[in-house]
């Protein structure tokens, strides 16, 4: 009994005082959050080398994902520089300003159910009722099942507008699955507006 007395005492003194914190205070950690953080969007930013500059050897940008974590990503150089002319980062639009002016809304879909996509709104004019929503991965996509009983072949729309690639419609018992195909990894949120319901991601 003795020897397990003095056990139990050396185990606490050896013990950390939390086990939910590292045992290493500096060590790094990777935050995570789930909170949506407005920011404007990025255009241009200039950036100005002292005089003693005579080449750059590579640039590093950090960005944050979608989950919070913060990484980086470095891209080599090691190019001669003239420190009197300013570095300018920018993020380039592939299409022109005219065209994203002109851009026609394509809409698609069947007689009971029609997608507009707005930039990263979705507009969906029906009047069926949404009975679940779900987004899949690999790739990602958002799952819709409305009710209806209707009977069609399966259906496939390219709306090749970001975030939307095309969607896909299928039917089933009692109910009809619409599938939109998205060009990366988002979030969604549906909301109800007065004409249409809109699925919005970010």
């Amino acid at each position: 009994m003795r020897y397990l007395f003095l056990l139990l005492i050396s185990l606490s003194l050896f013990g950390r005082d939390n086990p939910f914190f590292p045992s290493d205070p500096n060590a790094k950690q990777t935050a995570t959050t789930n909170q949506v953080e407005t920011l404007q969007p990025f255009s241009e930013q200039s950036i100005s080398l002292p005089d003693s500059a005579r080449a750059v050897r590579g640039i590093t940008i950090e960005y944050q994902n979608m989950d919070g974590s913060i990484h980086e990503v470095k891209l080599p150089l090691n190019r001669s520089v003239d420190w009197h002319d300013p570095f300018v980062i920018t993020q380039k639009n592939k299409a022109t300003p005219k065209q994203r002016v002109t851009k026609k809304k394509r809409t698609a879909g069947l007689k009971f159910i029609h997608f507009t996509p707005d930039h990263k709104t979705l507009h969906v004019n029906t009047k069926d009722k949404l009975l679940r929503h779900f987004m899949l991965t690999n790739p990602y996509r958002v799952v819709l099942d409305f009710q209806r009983d209707t009977s069609f072949k399966p259906k496939e729309f390219k709306l090749d507008q970001a975030p939307y690639k095309k969607i896909r419609m299928g039917n089933h018992d009692h109910y009809y699955r619409v599938v939109i195909e998205l060009d990366g990894q988002y979030r969604y949120k549906i909301n109800n507006g007065e004409k249409a319901m809109q699925l919005v991601c970010y």
